[in-house]
């Protein structure tokens, strides 16, 4: 892809300069004019600044009809892209996935922007995966259930593990091996592959790990059934059986 970047435009021709240096291909530019011949158009910058920019492109007589505009690695969607939509071009966004190989990819926006952007990431065993127009927003979403919302989860996992006298080390080797497990059940057996106490409520030994909890930390037990309480009306099942619980059991846990 290096070889077909242009024209580097930024708030300054130096910060242009310096851009192209870093991405070694492109070259800078200190007018909107040199884009006229550029077939894509990439955006990247932050999101305070996007209106600006987007005001200032569709105020520009680039030819929008015979353009596509793709938004890169933003947490807007092509939604913002509206102005020079309706001047005519194509409008989307690519958004790399996070991990090893940097191999995969989600794109949103019209067709033809989805299709520019196989082009403008292909090469052996990358994917590009299409989402549906405006939901970049829900799909970020989804990506912080994996990160963001997933980590303390992890986090409480191995420091209940530790509170029971385990090492650090052999804490984060326990959890790590029951998330992938986790993951792989899943993968597998999608919802069908949830299992454990909560699955059965199995009232005594969710009372027994509430109750062990709070000697450690009234936090972790918070944090422990207000999840058991999400999960159960996630997956539609009745949790009135975990609030009986929680009446009989975080008194008896607070001495009560």
């Amino acid at each position: 892809m290096k070889e077909r970047l242009g024209p580097v435009r930024s708030s300054s021709y130096r910060l242009a300069s310096r851009i192209s240096n870093i991405l070694g291909a492109g070259f800078p530019v200190e007018t909107l004019e040199a884009f006229a011949s550029c077939s894509v158009i990439l955006i990247s910058i932050p999101e305070h600044c996007m209106a600006g920019a987007i005001q200032e492109l569709a105020e520009a007589e680039l030819g929008w009809k015979a353009k596509t505009v793709l938004l890169c690695d933003s947490t807007c969607d092509s939604g913002v892209l509206r102005r020079l939509g309706e001047a005519g071009a194509a409008t989307g966004s690519i958004t790399p996935v996070d991990g090893p190989d940097g191999r995969l990819y989600v794109a949103e926006g019209d067709r033809k922007a989805i299709a520019q952007a196989r082009i403008l990431v292909g090469g052996p065993g990358v994917r590009v995966v299409a989402m549906d127009h405006g939901r970049k927003s829900l799909y970020l979403a989804g990506v912080n259930f994996a990160t963001g919302l997933a980590l303390p989860l992890l986090a409480a996992s191995v420091e209940t593990l530790r509170a029971t006298g385990v090492e650090q080390n052999d804490a984060v080797v326990i959890a790590e091996r029951l998330f992938q497990r986790t993951l792989r059940a899943y993968l597998k057996g999608g919802r069908r592959a949830w299992e454990g106490e909560l699955v059965v409520k199995n009232q005594q030994a969710i009372r027994r790990q509430v109750q062990s909890l709070f000697e450690v930390s009234p936090h972790l037990a918070a944090y422990f059934y207000q999840n058991a309480m999400q999960a159960a009306k996630l997956f539609r099942q009745d949790p009135s059986w975990l609030k009986e619980l929680a009446e009989e059991a975080y008194p008896k846990a607070q001495g009560r």
